[in-house]
């Protein structure tokens, strides 16, 4: 049995696991493997990545094996969203992401390869309890976002779909289409929509890599502004003033006004 002292785990419980597959058989059958694990304890399924963040905050995980593809949110995602003193472990399971193999050796603990095989997942499961028994999974959490933020991996995972923020205890995805404005105020990122204001957990820098090519323009140091959500614009003696359609108005730096000019013709 595991000893672990990390995450205020009893010692010698055994680790406790979330699966977040949006394939049933693939969460079925690593399940089952799983469970030939005696110091493994599966204690909940996701099939999205949106509702894998839901079961990871209720059920406290130690370790959370999560595919790369799914529908809302891809494992990337919720493992950039994974942190504090609650993070589990995280283990990526893929076919063929070449690109994201690079990723997990800088700081992810393991990734595993469908189809799963028993010995290579036995290996995973050691590693695992090894890195509990340090009790540093927030630690490796924090490098992991730092890995995937970082320009040459974040160039070249996938356009955001959807824009995952925060909202009291759950992460809610927002159609890019009803986010007219993201912006910085005292070193958080905020997302408007509909008349609320969400916690973003990218930096502008970073979405402005991720957000799909053209949809969202950089108007200052701290705005990103949807181009569809403009109504107007004008200003005087190379001050320009954007109005969106919600009524929010958003003046351009002097330094970015001629490209957000060029965009907007």
């Amino acid at each position: 049995m595991s000893t672990r002292t990390g995450r205020g785990a009893p010692a010698s419980s055994p680790l406790r696991a979330l699966i977040a597959d949006d394939e049933p058989r693939a969460r079925q059958y690593l399940e089952k493997l799983l469970g030939e694990h005696e110091d493994v304890e599966v204690v909940g399924s996701a099939r999205g990545g949106a509702e894998a963040l839901q079961r990871v905050a209720e059920l406290k995980p130690d370790v959370a094996f999560l595919d790369i593809h799914m529908p809302d949110l891809s494992g990337l995602e919720v493992a950039r969203h994974l942190r504090g003193a609650d993070a589990p472990i995280v283990v990526f399971v893929t076919a063929y992401d070449k690109y994201a193999i690079e990723a997990f050796e800088v700081a992810a603990l393991d990734y595993l390869l469908k189809p799963l095989k028993r010995e290579r997942l036995a290996e995973t499961v050691r590693r695992v309890e090894a890195e509990a028994r340090t009790g540093r999974p927030a630690a490796r959490a924090e490098a992991l976002r730092e890995a995937l933020d970082s320009p040459p991996l974040a160039e070249r995972m996938p356009p955001l779909r959807r824009l995952p923020v925060r909202h009291r205890r759950e992460v809610r995805l927002l159609d890019l289409a009803q986010v007219p404005l993201i912006f910085s105020r005292d070193r958080l990122v905020l997302a408007s929509c509909e008349g609320h204001e969400y916690l973003v957990d990218y930096t502008l820098q970073a979405l402005e890599q991720r957000l799909p090519e053209g949809q969202f323009v950089r108007v200052h140091r701290a705005a990103l502004v949807n181009v569809d959500a403009i109504e107007s614009y004008g200003g005087e003696e190379g001050v320009l003033v954007l109005k969106l359609k919600d009524g929010t108005r958003v003046e351009a730096s002097e330094r970015r006004s001629a490209e957000v000019r060029r965009r907007l013709r």
